[in-house]
């Protein structure tokens, strides 16, 4: 690092025929002064080392720091420079011609927070990949274990199917091919959840926040969980306010819905039923997910957005699960500045609840102008 930035250019200048006694306080004070004429010729600086062992009658005669130190020389060189020199004080030129003073102190200061910072990012960078080696563990742990069962059991289907297809009636043929659905369903879901969580992890996803409809997005979402739904007998039912329009990320919107309605639908016994409804609360709309489900000890209720490792506990109908899909709502939520909480229900079940920021189109199309014109 070169000694450029680091030349304090703010320093006292004295006449080189003045007396030692008529700058003595201000050298002492000051620790170095500059001598220059009332031409700008530069003699050197005056610093306390020459009042102390040359006390001559003019600044002129006692002069011992005259070289000039190029403003492209390292620190570390100028350090070096003022150990030999046995000075804690260097004039620094360009191009030969004088423009300030550098101190060692100042010089050891940037030394020690260079490395300082140098310390930090080299922390950051392991505490990253140490993250990633992390991340690539979960994903190949998740991989073998947790996808490899309901792809054991759709092959199973599909075997028994590909022998048995002739014998079978059709009542039975349509029991397996349900079963076989149900898996492959809970198969997709924890894929997409596990490539969220791992693009989330490596900032992959883009953040689009813009005018979102909740009834329109639930009745999406409810449309693609209908199937998995009517396997366990399920209502769903969905109630939105007139004004539940919220500003945020389409896509991780559909992506906290979907998940808590699977979350609901894993816990909830054949026939239950789960709600969704929408309000708006303030300057945000509150969105609530609730089953009549198996519910949650308040241990688990605790712990539940709390680390990327959670285990998750099979269904009611032994659904499994990476324990990824609440975490992943938690930091979309979160990302659309919202937040998600866990309410038990009085009498049975979970209701999951999460707020986003709701939709004011003056202020958004203020905001879009504002945007345009940046770009511009």
């Amino acid at each position: 690092m070169k000694i450029a930035h680091l030349v304090r250019r703010d320093f006292l200048i004295v006449n080189p025929y003045s007396g030692i006694n008529a700058v003595k306080n201000q050298v002492l004070e000051h620790l170095a002064v500059v001598v220059q004429d009332d031409e700008d010729q530069f003699y050197g600086v005056l610093t306390t080392h020459d009042i102390a062992h040359n006390p001559k009658t003019l600044i002129i005669d006692c002069l011992t720091i005259k070289e000039l130190v190029d403003s492209g020389l390292s620190v570390e060189n100028t350090i070096f420079k003022m150990d030999t020199a046995k000075t804690d004080v260097l004039p620094v030129g360009e191009n030969g011609k004088f423009i300030g003073l550098v101190f060692k102190n100042e010089l050891y200061k940037y030394i020690f927070d260079y490395n300082l910072e140098l310390e930090n990012t080299i922390k950051e960078r392991t505490e990253a990949l140490e993250k990633a080696i992390a991340t690539k563990d979960v994903v190949f742990s998740i991989i073998a274990h947790d996808l490899k069962s309901p792809f054991n059991s759709i092959l199973g289907f599909t075997e028994l199917l590909k022998k048995r297809l002739r014998n079978l009636d059709v009542e039975k043929s349509e029991k397996l091919i349900s079963s076989m659905y149900f898996q492959a369903r809970i198969t997709y879901n924890l894929l997409e959840n596990l490539l969220n969580w791992a693009r989330s992890n490596s900032n992959q996803i883009v953040f689009n926040p813009t005018y979102c409809d909740i009834s329109a997005i639930c009745y999406d979402v409810i449309k693609q969980m209908s199937d998995t739904a009517q396997i366990k007998q399920i209502t769903i039912n969905s109630f939105h306010s007139n004004e539940s329009f919220v500003f945020a990320d389409k896509n991780m919107l559909e992506s906290i819905l979907r998940n808590l309605l699977s979350n609901a639908i894993k816990f909830s016994e054949c026939q239950g039923k789960i709600e969704i409804y929408s309000v708006p609360v303030d300057e945000f709309v509150e969105i609530m997910v609730a089953d009549n489900g198996i519910g949650m000890d308040e241990n688990v209720k605790d712990n539940l957005f709390k680390s990327d490792l959670n285990e998750s506990k099979p269904g009611t109908a032994n659904e499994k699960g990476t324990g990824l899909g609440l975490i992943i709502c938690k930091d979309f939520v979160e990302r659309n500045h919202g937040k998600i909480w866990i309410e038990n229900n009085r009498e049975k079940g979970t209701a999951f609840k999460f707020t986003l920021p709701i939709y004011k189109e003056e202020i958004h199309n203020s905001q879009n102008m504002e945007f345009e014109k940046a770009k511009k």
